[in-house]
């Protein structure tokens, strides 16, 4: 499967890792089966995992990316 067909914010994450393995290592709560599943867009992102590798990340791979629909982005506010 290309990456243009798998899921941005799995794949961010998978990349600040360094590999699935890792991402699921880190976050501890899914199995690797799931992020498989996720990152190919089988599977809806459960918010719980979104969270998940937001906290992992410290934010670097932020919520919304994973569930937009769900969690807002916050608005930058222009001077």
């Amino acid at each position: 499967m290309q990456k243009d067909d798998q899921h941005p914010g799995i794949v961010r994450a998978i990349e600040f890792f360094g590999s699935q393995a890792k991402l699921v290592e880190a976050i501890g709560c899914f199995s690797q089966q799931t992020i498989s599943r996720t990152l190919n867009r089988d599977n809806e992102p459960d918010p719980k995992l979104a969270v998940a590798i937001h906290n992992a990340t410290n934010g670097q791979v932020p919520k919304w990316l994973i569930r937009p629909d769900l969690f807002e982005a916050p608005s930058v506010e222009v001077a």
